[in-house]
């Protein structure tokens, strides 16, 4: 069988103007501009839409007062670098976007729509992709340590060098998931794998997990 991998996002970042903090606001269209170095603590964002942008070094805020993006949509950006204590972007879209070296403490992103994003090197403690549809997503170098994918519809999505301690999946829906070289300690929804790639090392390691999900006793 074939696994078809992600597609990568595709960027094209040309000459960008710089942002301030007053540049962003709720349902704001901001399209090429560079955020350095901000402080988006308390920022409302909601709905608000961010166009072949870049952030670097920026900070979304603290976990009680993070930047509101809700429904904000975000395409073709490059995030580098950036801190998010709380991550809030429920219900929102990100499309061809690349986020790297960025520390994410809650990532607050169910019942959202991510398209051609790919993930390089960051660290990430808790993401809630509840109920959330994710197309051509890669994890690469990554370290997460619990990932909810609860009722999501999950498509051509890899982790490929990175490592993930709970892996939730009760009622997703799986389609060239490659999740080869995960060594979760736990994963929910183990009946819900259907559609997931695994390797030999991980069929041998996850055996007794998987006959406790079935109902099968092993003597």
């Amino acid at each position: 069988m074939v696994i078809e991998a992600p597609r990568p996002p595709k960027l094209s970042l040309g000459d960008l103007v710089q942002g301030f903090l007053g540049d962003i606001g709720s349902e704001d269209f901001l399209e090429g501009m560079e955020f350095i170095d901000l402080n988006l603590a308390e920022a409302d964002a909601t709905q608000a839409t961010f166009l072949d942008c870049r952030w670097s070094n920026v900070n979304f805020g603290d976990a009680d007062a993070p930047i509101d993006l809700t429904g904000a949509r975000i395409s073709g950006t490059e995030i580098a670098d950036c801190r998010a204590d709380t991550w809030n972007m429920t219900r929102g879209n990100l499309l061809h976007t690349e986020i790297s070296g960025t520390r994410i403490g809650a990532g607050v992103v169910y019942d959202s729509v991510w398209e051609k994003v790919r993930f390089t090197n960051c660290r990430i403690s808790y993401l809630n992709l509840r109920g959330s549809k994710l197309t051509d997503v890669e994890f690469r170098d990554c370290k997460i340590d619990e990932i909810d994918l609860d009722r999501a519809k999950v498509s051509r999505v890899a982790f490929p060098g990175s490592s993930v301690g709970v892996f939730q999946c009760e009622g997703a829906t799986l389609g060239n998931v490659d999740i080869r070289g995960l060594e979760p300690h736990r994963i929910s929804g183990v009946h819900s794998l259907s559609g997931a790639t695994i390797d030999d090392t991980q069929l041998m390691l996850f055996a007794e997990l998987f006959a406790s999900e079935l109902g099968i006793t092993v003597e």
